[in-house]
């Protein structure tokens, strides 16, 4: 049972939490057309463990410039959406991420959106992902409604 409740996502507080998870389904290894290795995203950095879940990190975004801040959030969920739709493409039926948000300080509504379709894709594969490690202020933009209320 995931620690954090949401209406789309499976959220946990940490990879270890996550990874239990989903190593409590099949323990089968997927086998890939193309090497997971030589898989390239641009946000995203992909690496299969050994009990063949897909551990999916965020690439630090050091590039980022205070003067076109929303422009940079703009290209992020729009980069993000690519990478999230190649990773679904790649993955096979039955497969099992965790996206692990360490070091993740924000994510916007867009990018919740990207993820949401994300969730679609593989759901319709019969494959499975859950997220763990989200910081506090991360944690707040996946529940909108609720900081709302608390400054209200």
């Amino acid at each position: 049972m995931p620690r954090i409740r949401h209406r789309s996502f499976q959220i946990y507080d940490f990879l270890q939490e996550a990874n239990d998870a989903l190593a409590s389904k099949s323990a089968r290894i997927n086998t890939y057309s193309l090497d997971p290795d030589l898989w390239r995203f641009r946000q995203l950095d992909v690496q299969i463990r050994p009990t063949g879940v897909a551990h999916v990190t965020f690439k630090p975004r050091a590039d980022v410039d205070s003067d076109s801040g929303s422009d940079v959030e703009l290209d992020f969920a729009n980069d993000l959406g690519r990478d999230l739709a190649d990773l679904a493409d790649l993955l096979t039926n039955g497969s099992r991420a965790v996206l692990d948000f360490e070091g993740v300080e924000t994510f916007n509504a867009d990018a919740i959106a990207k993820l949401s379709d994300f969730n679609g894709k593989l759901t319709h594969k019969g494959s499975r992902f859950v997220l763990c490690n989200l910081g506090p202020t991360t944690r707040d933009s996946f529940f909108p409604n609720a900081r709302t209320k608390a400054n209200s």
